[in-house]
């Protein structure tokens, strides 16, 4: 399969295509970002989940995209949660958020809520939702780019390249490996990140 360069962010799909993402966050900000392995049918099966960003070689006043890695420039571990696979809904069992669970054939996830025990169906219950298991969830930290060797100023954001690795259990007769997600994180300045 053709990869485009780290630093093309001009295409979206992130599986099929060649293409790479670009993730912008204003300085401080700490997001969780939904993704969708279309090439997986059950992502809480085992597999492995790396995701990572290291810092690029920004310059101050940089009006461009960096296109290398700073040497010896930080490197963050971005978690990655998994929702809780709870098998086939049952009325007397108790869910808690973001757990999922298979009811007549479509998975729900619950919106909110702990230890939530209630006798409607989640196709009936408002507090579920229809989602699908090949979904993860990118958990990028509010202390991101908080110690890169330059900080972004008013009209010069800074960057970071990103990619997640996933990768089959141990249980495969083959053990594959893909990299669906690759591309830049943009950090833009934040009046209320200077301000103490």
């Amino acid at each position: 399969m053709a990869r485009s360069r780290i630093t093309d962010t001009g295409r979206k799909d992130l599986i099929t295509d060649a293409g790479s993402v670009l993730f912008s966050f204003v300085k401080g900000e700490q997001l969780e970002f939904p993704v969708t392995l279309n090439f997986l049918e059950d992502a809480t099966a085992g597999y492995t989940y790396e995701a990572v960003v290291v810092e690029a070689q920004n310059l101050f006043g940089q009006t461009g995209k960096p296109t290398t890695v700073l040497a010896g420039g930080v490197q963050t571990v971005i978690p990655v949660r998994v929702p809780t696979n709870r098998g086939t809904w049952d009325a007397v069992q108790a869910y808690n958020t973001a757990e999922v669970v298979s009811h007549s054939g479509i998975v729900y996830q619950l919106v909110a809520g702990a230890a939530v025990v209630n006798a409607v169906t989640p196709d009936l219950d408002p507090n579920w939702t229809v989602t699908t298991l090949n979904k993860i969830h990118l958990q990028f930290p509010t202390t991101l780019a908080d110690t890169y060797a330059i900080s972004a100023s008013v009209n010069s954001p800074i960057y970071g390249f990103f990619e997640l690795r996933v990768t089959e259990p141990n249980t495969s007769v083959y053990r594959r490996t893909w990299k669906p997600i690759r591309g830049m994180i943009e950090i833009l300045f934040s009046p209320t990140d200077i301000v103490p």
